[in-house]
């Protein structure tokens, strides 16, 4: 991948205020795959101390949302249409690695994956579908 369509990626990220807010880091960028991490936080965790499945969902559409874009024009965006997630175990670490990968890139639609990990255990997997659009500016 171009190095000037990887700073133009990461501009957006670091422009999105909800990325910033969850303090998501990518480490890799590369045409289709990102890998991103997130320091998790006392407030992002359920009464038991489990971190809470809404921050697992939001990591995994910013991770996958973020590998869709990576294959999109740079004149349009992208915008979740459609998430699941599936929680395979308890996140209890303090910190989530994601890995998103595009499964299959659209001109309308492209389809992506991702999987979350915390302390090196796989902790759930989503896959989510993403409209290309134009820029809502």
């Amino acid at each position: 991948m171009d190095e000037s369509i990887k700073q133009h990626l990461l501009q957006r990220v670091h422009t999105n205020p909800y990325v910033n807010h969850l303090e998501i880091e990518f480490l890799e960028i590369e045409e289709g795959l990102v890998t991103a991490r997130m320091p998790l936080k006392p407030e992002q965790r359920q009464y038991s101390g489990v971190v809470h499945g809404g921050i697992l969902a939001a990591f995994a559409d910013t991770v996958a949302g973020f590998a869709a874009y990576t294959v999109t024009p740079s004149d349009r965006d992208v915008l979740t249409a459609e998430l699941k997630t599936s929680f395979l175990r308890a996140a209890w670490g303090n910190e989530l690695k994601g890995v998103g990968r595009v499964v299959k890139a659209g001109r309308n639609l492209q389809f992506a994956e991702c999987e979350i990990y915390c302390d090196g255990k796989l902790v759930s997997k989503s896959s989510g579908t993403f409209c290309v659009v134009h820029p809502q500016i």
